[in-house]
């Protein structure tokens, strides 16, 4: 029978450099060992929990029992009571949402928690925006995300990732791209990436390694694409007929770029939101965006911030 352990605390901090990365371990680990623990509730093969064995299944204090048929004392009422709240239990896929925004999250301290936290974690969406780790960062994450156990796929339902403000640019951008293409028939529904320093060549890694994935949200806000990474975008836009939320707000964007975007819009009939403030669109862009608006069956949010559509 397997046993599930809790986690073992950390040693001694000797000094405070070590706080951060001592946390990232131990909340990994104690993630992991919640996970674990509320699937770890197995019923016997007539329907009747052995209170026993799910001593023994948590704390590993197996002891020999009698061989011989028990007297079951049990009521009726007590078991059926009994066997619903293990089924709930059983039921908990354990940490779903993990937001890490703005907590001083090193490379290091990454890594560990990542370890921690095990390649079968079943976490839905993680949220690390803010902190700023960088390169060093964002490396340790698409290793991780590119490990298997066994052949299993590392963390198989995590649909969610928010990096943004982390200063990956356009390489950290390519690892991690490359690192969710490989996930194969696991789709990555939801991408944060504003604030990375973001350019042109970047844009184009993503789009291209991830044109199969069946992308709902991405925003790509307050980088540095040009027209040159929106052009690439919108290339991009007729084949991606999962895409519901846009965001290409402040990215140096010209008439040129605003251009390319209405005139695929048409094509991609998913789009919800669309969001292009803090670029220059001018009169050309203007009346681009007014025919495909004009055009375009289901947008229902157009954000034009700052946009300075009379120049």
């Amino acid at each position: 029978m397997k046993v599930v352990k809790p986690p073992h605390p950390f040693q001694t901090i000797s000094d405070h450099s070590s706080i951060f990365l001592a946390g990232s371990i131990e909340m990994g680990k104690a993630i992991d060992w919640q996970s674990k623990f509320t699937n770890a509730f197995i019923l016997d093969d007539d329907g009747n929990d052995d209170d026993d064995d799910d001593d023994d299944l948590m704390f590993g204090n197996a002891k020999r029992r009698h061989s011989g048929r028990k007297i079951d004392i049990t009521s009726k009422k007590e078991k059926i009571a009994t066997h619903s709240s293990h089924e709930r239990i059983s039921d908990d896929p354990g940490i779903e949402l993990l937001h890490l925004g703005s907590t001083s999250l090193g490379a290091a301290s990454l890594a560990q928690l990542l370890t921690g936290l095990g390649t079968s974690c079943r976490v839905r969406e993680i949220d690390v925006s803010s902190n700023l780790f960088g390169i060093d960062g964002i490396t340790h994450f698409a290793e991780f995300l590119e490990g298997n156990s066994k052949g299993q796929p590392v963390m198989p339902i995590l649909s969610s990732l928010n990096i943004s403000n982390n200063k990956i640019g356009d390489e950290g951008l390519a690892k991690i791209t490359r690192a969710i293409s490989k996930r194969k028939h696991l789709n990555m529904g939801d991408i944060y990436l504003s604030f990375n320093e973001i350019g042109a060549g970047g844009t184009g890694t993503l789009m291209h390694k991830l044109l199969s994935h069946n992308i709902v949200t991405l925003s790509l806000d307050n980088n540095l694409i040009g027209d040159a990474g929106c052009q690439l975008v919108a290339a991009s836009l007729t084949s991606m007929h999962s895409l519901s939320n846009l965001n290409l707000s402040f990215n140096q964007i010209g008439s040129r770029g605003v251009t390319s975007v209405m005139r695929a819009l048409i094509g991609c009939e998913s789009l919800r939101f669309l969001g292009l403030s803090g670029n220059v669109m001018k009169i050309s862009g203007a009346i681009a965006m007014g025919f495909a608006l004009a055009q375009h069956p289901r947008l229902t949010h157009l954000e034009l911030y700052n946009c300075c559509l009379s120049q």
